[in-house]
């Protein structure tokens, strides 16, 4: 048997990138057990792990390293021409928890940037939520078509009472507030697509909603809170992720609602998720539950209503409140359809969601094209 085969781990792969052996292993007793690990002393080496091990899904790098360092391994990560690598969460570990150095690790492509005194629980979780956004749309796809079929078969999925969730929530909040943490509300909103020029309002069936829901609950951590709080809603209370992060999640579980060949949803699915984070200048002034679910509630709604198939932060916001349309400051989720839901797509009379993405057909798709066009007399 190959290495290949055996070499999968059980638990999410972390590569560690540091030049001092001192922070490595002070970084590996602490996930052990946890994360399966992996070592790089310089950035050339981890780009060559990177490279090489496809079961990475989360990079630690330091930024000072001898041959290539921090920023020079995440220029080539972002500027990578393998869909793998370029989504890849990395966070940088520094000495210090300076603004500037912050930023600058931001503007270069990190995902997060944590100190090397955090605490361990802190770090755990941050991890846990980077390691579940390598999700890819199509996972997510098959999680939910395959929960769906559960549905049909009478297989339900159990919600907290509203009363429970917003208690657990609030909780959640005031303790990101007093530690100086964020936390972020995202609201799920679900209706069905509707002939051009119509609205989005139509409710989908129970079965549609109770297959999304069981795909929220499976998505999120333990320590995460998710609730459905309206007949085509849900909410979700997380801490220990950033407003940037939160977008990333948010954007493939609506697209991989929206691209599931669901029964009893008609003519197909609208999804769009409001986030309200305590980052946002709107939210943070007097924080509280109440105030953040009514944020979260209305971005979503300006998605609903343009037929908007994604998430809506505080940018995403100002945009559509000025009489922009969202599609057009959509964030790409360089992730491609695979040739099923494509050909699906088209038979469905939806072209125009075609249209996108034929410059970069899955590659079982190009190569039939290619033999077609080959037999085809000239």
């Amino acid at each position: 048997m190959a290495a290949s085969e055996i070499d999968i781990p059980v638990r999410p792969r972390i590569l560690i990138a540091d030049d001092s052996r001192i922070v490595r292993l002070a970084l590996i007793k602490r996930i052990d057990g946890i994360f399966d690990f992996r070592e790089a002393c310089n950035g050339e080496e981890a780009w060559e792990m990177l490279l090489a091990d496809g079961h990475i899904k989360v990079l630690i790098t330091d930024l000072t390293m001898p041959r290539l360092d921090g920023y020079g391994l995440l220029q080539r990560i972002r500027q990578s021409s393998i869909t793998r690598l370029r989504e890849m969460p990395v966070v940088v570990i520094s000495g210090s928890d300076e603004q500037v150095e912050r930023e600058r690790a931001l503007a270069a492509g990190a995902s997060d940037l944590i100190t090397k005194g955090m605490e361990t629980a802190h770090l755990v979780s941050r991890l846990d939520v980077l390691a579940k956004l390598v999700a890819t749309r199509q996972e997510f796809r098959r999680g939910l078509e395959v929960l769906a079929q559960h549905v049909r078969e009478g297989i339900a999925t159990e919600f907290p009472a509203k009363e429970i969730f917003e208690a657990e929530a609030s909780s959640l909040l005031r303790h990101a507030v007093q530690s100086g943490r964020d936390a972020v509300l995202l609201n799920v909103k679900i209706a069905l697509r509707q002939p051009a020029g119509e609205d989005c309002s139509d409710v989908p069936a129970r079965t549609v909603m109770a297959a999304i829901g069981g795909l929220l609950r499976r998505t999120v951590r333990q320590t995460d809170h998710v609730a459905q709080t309206g007949e085509a809603e849900f909410m979700l209370a997380t801490g220990g992720i950033n407003a940037d992060a939160a977008l990333v999640f948010a954007r493939r579980i609506c697209h991989a609602i929206a691209d599931a060949d669901l029964p009893d949803a008609g003519g197909g699915i609208v999804a769009c998720c409001g986030i309200a984070s305590l980052s946002d200048r709107s939210a943070a002034e007097g924080a509280s539950l109440p105030r953040m679910q009514d944020i979260a509630r209305r971005r979503a709604g300006l998605g609903i209503a343009q037929g908007f198939i994604g998430a809506v932060g505080e940018e995403e916001e100002r945009v559509a409140s000025g009489g922009g349309a969202l599609m057009a400051i959509e964030h790409s989720d360089s992730a491609v359809p695979d040739a099923a839901t494509l050909l699906r797509w088209i038979k469905e009379g939806r072209r125009d969601r075609v249209g996108p993405y034929l410059d970069k057909l899955p590659a079982e798709l190009q190569s039939l094209a290619e033999l077609v066009m080959k037999r085809s007399p000239i």
